[in-house]
This record gives C-alpha cells, sequence and structure tokens, in this order.
C-alpha cells in the first residue's frame, strides 16, 4: 500500500508508511534462544526448537493397503490354496509358497514370498481354494518397507509453529516430550482515568478495559506470554514506575495502550524518554492507530499503542504479532502478516491513509471468499469487534463496492 507524501504526524512529521515501520521494527527483532521440552499435547503454538525426523524406516516392513489376500504374482490368476491369516498388529510370520495365499487385514505385514495383495472383491473362495478374477500385479496394494521414509528423515524442520497434525507426526516418531522454543515475555499496561476494570459497571463517563484483555489474548495467539498486566491512571510518576517495573523484570515486549497521541494527558513519550527508551519512530501513516511509538531498551521492544480499541487492535495485529512470532524463532516470518484475496460484499472507503476495516467473512459466488465490513462508527468502536473475523484492507483513496476485488487479513 502506499501512503500519502503530504500525511503528516505529529509535530509537524511526516507519518512513516507502515511497511517501512515493521521493517524497522523488525530490523531490531533477535529470535530468543534456549530451549524448553514439552508434553506433546500442550505443544500446539509452540515453536518447534530441533528438527523432527523418522527413528525407523516407515513402514520397517511391507504392509498391506487393502484387505485381501497376499499372492505370488508370478503364479498369475491360478487357484491358490489358502493357509492362515495375517492382522494389523501381529508379527505376520507365516511365508507364502508357490501356489499359496495367506488372507491379510489391511495394515497387516505382507508375509514373506508374497509380493502383492488381491483385494477380496477381486477373489472369491472356492472350498480351499482361492480363484482370482484376473492375474495381480507386483507390488499392487503393498507398502513397501520406507516406502514413506528410511531412518532419519526429516518431517519438521526447527521454526515450525507446531499444529496437531505436525505434533501427530511427532507422536509417529516417538519424540514425547518435545523440544520448543521459549514464549516470548510480555507486559501489558492499559492507561487512561476513564478506564475501569472490564469486570465492573462503569458510569456514563467511563469504559472498561476491553482493550487490555484484547492486548492479553492477542499476544497469546502471536506466541507470547504476558507475565504482566495492569491498568494505570494518567499520572506521569504511576506510569513511570510501572514501565520501569516491567522493563527491569526481563521481557521481551512492553505493550502500553493509551497516551501516546498529542492530548495534555497524552505522558508516555516523555516517560519512555526519562526511562532511556530509544525511540524507533513515532506516527505510522494507517487508520485506525496512526500515534502508535516504538523503541527500544536494551532487549527489550516497545510498543505504545493509541488507546482507541480499533486502533490498538488493529496496531497489534500488523506490528506486534510478527515481531513476537520471530522472537519466538517462528521462520518464515513476513514484515507484514499475509493479506488474501476476496470480494467485498458491502461498502467501504479510505481517505489519504491506508485503512483497515473489521469485516465478517462469508461464502462468496466468485470463489473468492466474500468480506463484509462490520457495522461501525469509528477507532473509538469497540463493538465493530464482534464476530469480526477479517481485518478489511483499503489503499488510500480506495473506494469499494459489492463485488470489487479486496485484500483481507484473517484473525485467528
Amino acid at each position: 500500500m502506499t501512503d500519502d507524501p503530504r500525511d503528516q504526524g505529529h509535530r509537524g512529521h511526516r507519518l512513516l508508511p507502515l511497511e517501512q515501520a515493521a521493517r524497522l521494527l523488525l530490523a531490531e527483532v533477535r529470535p530468543l534462544s534456549g530451549e524448553e521440552f514439552l508434553p506433546l499435547a500442550q505443544a500446539v503454538g509452540r515453536v518447534l526448537a530441533r528438527p523432527v525426523a523418522l527413528d525407523r524406516p516407515e513402514p520397517p516392513v511391507p504392509r498391506s493397503a487393502m484387505d485381501g489376500y497376499a499372492v505370488r504374482s508370478g503364479d498369475g490368476a491360478d487357484p491358490r490354496r489358502l493357509r492362515g491369516a495375517v492382522h494389523a498388529g501381529t508379527p505376520g510370520r507365516a511365508e507364502v509358497g508357490a501356489g499359496e495365499a495367506v488372507a491379510v487385514m489391511t495394515g497387516g505385514t505382507v508375509p514373506a514370498g508374497a509380493d502383492a495383495v488381491v483385494p477380496v472383491e477381486r477373489a472369491r473362495l472356492d472350498g480351499e481354494l482361492l480363484r482370482l478374477d484376473e492375474p495381480p500385479e507386483p507390488g499392487r496394494h503393498v507398502r513397501a518397507a520406507g516406502e514413506m521414509g528410511p531412518t532419519g528423515r526429516v518431517l519438521l524442520e526447527p521454526g515450525r509453529r507446531l499444529r496437531p497434525e505436525d505434533l501427530a507426526a511427532a507422536a509417529g516418531c516417538g519424540l514425547d516430550p518435545i523440544p520448543v522454543r521459549p514464549r516470548p515475555r510480555c507486559a501489558v499496561l492499559s492507561t487512561g482515568d476513564e478506564v475501569v476494570p472490564w469486570t465492573e459497571r462503569p458510569e456514563p463517563h467511563q469504559v472498561r478495559d476491553g482493550n487490555r484483555l484484547a492486548s492479553i489474548l492477542q499476544l497469546a495467539r502471536a506466541g507470547g506470554e504476558v507475565v504482566l498486566d495492569r491498568h494505570l491512571p494518567d499520572r506521569p510518576e504511576d506510569l513511570r514506575a510501572a514501565a520501569a517495573e516491567a522493563l527491569a523484570g526481563g521481557i521481551d515486549l512492553l505493550i502500553t495502550i493509551g497516551g501516546v497521541s498529542m492530548g495534555e494527558k497524552d505522558h508516555l513519550p516523555e516517560v519512555f524518554a526519562d526511562l532511556g527508551v530509544e525511540r524507533l519512530f513515532h506516527g505510522v501513516s494507517v487508520q485506525p492507530g496512526k500515534p502508535v511509538w516504538a523503541g527500544r531498551r536494551g532487549p527489550a521492544l516497545v510498543l505504545g499503542l493509541p488507546g482507541n480499541p480499533l486502533s490498538s487492535f488493529v496496531i497489534l495485529e500488523l506490528l506486534a504479532a510478527p515481531v513476537l512470532r520471530r522472537l519466538g524463532g517462528e521462520t518464515g516470518v513476513p514484515e507484514l502478516p499475509v493479506f488474501e484475496a476476496g470480494r467485498c460484499l458491502g461498502e467501504a472507503a479510505a481517505k489519504k491513509r491506508p485503512r483497515f476495516l473489521t469485516a465478517s467473512l462469508e461464502p462468496s459466488a466468485a470463489g473468492l471468499p466474500g468480506v463484509r465490513p462490520r457495522p461501525q462508527q469509528g477507532s473509538g468502536d469497540w463493538t465493530a469487534l464482534a464476530e469480526a473475523d477479517a481485518l478489511l484492507a483499503l489503499p488510500p483513496g480506495a473506494r469499494v463496492r459489492p463485488g470489487d476485488p479486496v485484500e483481507f487479513l484473517r484473525l485467528g
């Protein structure tokens, strides 16, 4: 997405393009070292620390791919004498000689001497004789030993975020527990005199602290571990003490919410400077989320999110999530999240900055996912997050209508 070069940010500085802000942040990331071992059942979503490889050939012996009869293909279509059966899970010590067949079940060991399996529906028993419909082909319906891979074949490379499918493969290799990278340690500080805990009933002049909860859960979804979270009033001394405590606690990422714009109670840029946080940027050409602040102190990155709910949500998805994924050792993480192609199911527009709208995904007759913008009033409308499963991305000056091609970021 391109940005308007006239777009002005805080104190007259030109706003940083979103792509440049992402590059600056990710250039500061140093993936965490070390590893820990987790039971497979607890490792979904964690990042693999070592390769996962086969500990034996797979399959270790020839196995039947069908319920049927193990035979010698060289005997052609001649009748065979049936002698015994091999079931899955038994050693399968039977041998097949000339003019013989052995019943074998799916997954059972193909007996020595046999080189083909005839499915039950392609044969019939006539007393003790097995009659075939046609001559068997060598290797037919037999999974050869080592067909899926030899000992040492790597199935999963380090840096992969583990899914249930991956962990099933690790179980097949007998790897339990599994080595994973440590999760990045995060702190979340929300600010604002008007904010009360989300469990309380607010007065008309107050709002619930849904931003902090959303940030905690978004960070967890991106692979982070929130070790400190707190709400603070708009008092510089309280903000300074809490930020100092967080930065002294060995965290990798500090997220603050609110207090980074240009109001008289937006104290955090000054607080960060007092604490020796080196500023990377302040202000990004994006809607919502323009006032975002970013910096570093020692090993910790600091991201100051705007206080409006949609602003903080969008910026965390666009900028913080890739940072966490790289910190956690995940490989192949792009600078910005990957956007998909879809068809718009409503009307939406952007002005001079790239705009991101919460949206719902629906089936579309065009073959691409349908993207329906959620009803919303602006960056403060937290109700627009309800039932949203995507962010609709609009370039500067874009206006889209139903049926228009669009790009979207899938959430979750």
